[in-house]
């Protein structure tokens, strides 16, 4: 009898260790809260040192999760090749309710867990993890998602940027080149998303592999994705440091080291989120797709994202920033980097722009045209007065990056030297390598938000004391610290505000919205 009753407490000590989870999942836009489809929910254990979910949801996920769900072992890992996931735990599911309604029982304590629901054919996050305990046992969220459905018809890119970057080091056997692409998807509808794909082949430096790739995220490949349907995560004092797929080249130089509890990343932190108004996105999917080629050096980039509905008056937006790296062999200087662009949705504005020592064409195949008007005297690219819209829907692209001649003569004298030969006659002097300081500055400018290349563009600069006189003033509440940064980036992107300007004010309102988070949180 005795041993039965210690059986008994056993179990049920074992029964109360166990979180329970309730909730609901709403439609963001507003609509009917009952389901279009059927739906369920996943709770997953993640180990201790994962990258956070809503890091995990930057990369691909989507497969993984519905194989889970079904108690299978995922084909790719959770995260893809770029955040892979493989050590994840006993998986806990439950239908959705016709009303949003779920509940979850048997959930570990002391565990990080990822949760999304599915509706129709896509998983929805919820952006925090949760860690349930035995003070905190029943827990209660409310997941947002949108219905799909929108006419992808009214989809229009309404801006694509490239800016092209290079330096010159003679430690290398070749002449970095990088590319940061900002694609802007706009959606019209005020009460569906619409879900896009787009494709984008991405640049490998010489002696890489598109395999060995993902292992140099945060260096050699970076790319980031909001939207404005929420509000971007702040760094708080839980997360002294912030993550990028857990990767040592990323936003500080070193992997953060996990703590015990959930894990979070701040969406405005991210190095590539130039504007700090736009959150993550998690919904979707990223995929990384080596492709078959010669050289084994050919990779995609596939983003499937949902654009927001428009809200307050204003089209939703998805905003896709990617930065990728090649190069021009020391050997061949002449060799241009030569890749193409075409999108399922016209692209309304194509503008772009270049660093000293570089060329850029950009054509349209079988058009007999030019994407670009002539480059300017700053560098710029212009839209073509000709086009509209610039790129429409189908239509390639076919863009070249090189060095100019002077700077090819510059890499002659290089290889020369490393070859132990003299250099050739009229090779520029060593003194050229200022380029290097500069180019390496713009590239670091624009990746953590000092300026996106604005440095070259003339701007009419305010009086300095109206500026120190902004700057010394802070404002006194969080919705005020937000319309200050609308203001701040309207009047930067008018040419209203020189570049150091705009950064030190930008820079203090970003402190100032952590303050304010970090204080609702205590």
């Amino acid at each position: 009898m005795t041993r039965l009753v210690f059986i008994v407490l056993i179990a049920a000590q074992a029964l109360a260790a166990q979180g329970v989870l309730t909730g609901h999942v709403f439609d963001a836009a507003g609509g009917d809260q009952y389901l279009d489809d059927a739906g369920m929910i996943l709770a997953v254990p993640l180990p201790g040192d994962a990258s956070p979910f809503n890091e995990i949801t930057g990369a691909e996920w989507q497969t993984a999760f519905t194989a889970l769900s079904e108690n299978r072992k995922p084909e790719n890992p959770l995260g893809g090749a770029l955040a892979p996931v493989t050590d994840v735990g006993d998986c806990f599911s439950a239908e959705l309710q016709g009303d949003g309604t779920f509940r979850l029982e048997g959930i570990p304590f002391a565990q990080r867990i990822a949760v999304a629901v599915k509706i129709g054919d896509w998983w929805w996050p919820l952006r925090e993890e949760l860690w349930f305990t035995q003070a905190g046992a029943a827990i209660d969220v409310q997941i947002p998602y949108y219905r799909l459905g929108a006419d992808p018809g009214a989809v229009r890119i309404e801006s694509w940027q490239l800016e092209a970057l290079g330096n010159m080091r003679e430690d290398l056997k070749f002449g970095p080149i990088t590319l940061v692409e900002a694609l802007t998807v706009t959606n019209p509808d005020p009460h569906r998303a619409v879900m896009v794909s787009i494709s984008l082949d991405i640049l490998i430096a010489p002696g890489m592999s598109a395999r060995s790739l993902p292992a140099m995220y945060g260096s050699q490949l970076f790319y980031m994705q909001g939207w404005n349907a929420a509000e971007p995560v702040s760094l708080g004092d839980a997360n002294p440091a912030s993550w990028t797929f857990g990767t040592g080249g990323g936003m500080h130089g070193s992997a953060p080291v996990a703590k015990a509890g959930a894990q979070a990343s701040a969406d405005n932190q991210h190095p590539l989120n130039t504007n700090p108004m736009l959150a993550m996105v998690g919904a979707g999917d990223t995929e990384y797709r080596v492709n078959p080629s010669a050289g084994g050096r050919s990779a995609t980039l596939v983003f499937t994202r949902p654009v927001p509905p428009s809200r307050e008056g204003a089209p939703g937006r998805l905003t896709l920033r990617l930065m990728h790296k090649g190069g021009v062999l020391m050997a061949s200087p002449g060799d241009k980097l030569s890749f193409k662009r075409a999108f399922e949705y016209e692209v309304v504005e194509a503008t772009g722009g270049v660093s000293e020592g570089l060329t850029f064409t950009a054509v349209i195949d079988g058009a007999h045209r030019r994407l670009y008007a002539p480059l300017d005297a700053t560098g710029r690219l212009a839209s073509n007065p000709d086009a509209e819209p610039d790129l429409p829907a189908g239509e390639v692209a076919i863009l070249a990056v090189g060095f100019t001649p002077e700077v090819q003569e510059f890499m002659r004298g290089l290889e020369a030297r490393a070859g132990g030969e003299p250099a050739p006659p009229g090779t520029p002097a060593p003194a050229g390598k200022q380029m290097d300081v500069s180019m390496i500055f713009k590239a670091l400018a624009f990746l953590f938000g000092l300026a996106f290349v604005g440095a070259l563009i003339a701007t009419v600069r305010k009086p300095r004391d109206e500026q120190l006189k902004r700057l010394g003033e802070l404002p006194g509440s969080r919705q005020e610290v937000l319309d200050a940064v609308n203001a701040l980036e309207h009047e930067y992107g008018q040419g209203g505000l020189p570049a150091r300007s705009y950064t030190e004010q930008r820079q203090r309102l970003l402190n100032r919205l952590v303050e304010f988070d970090s204080r609702s949180e205590n």
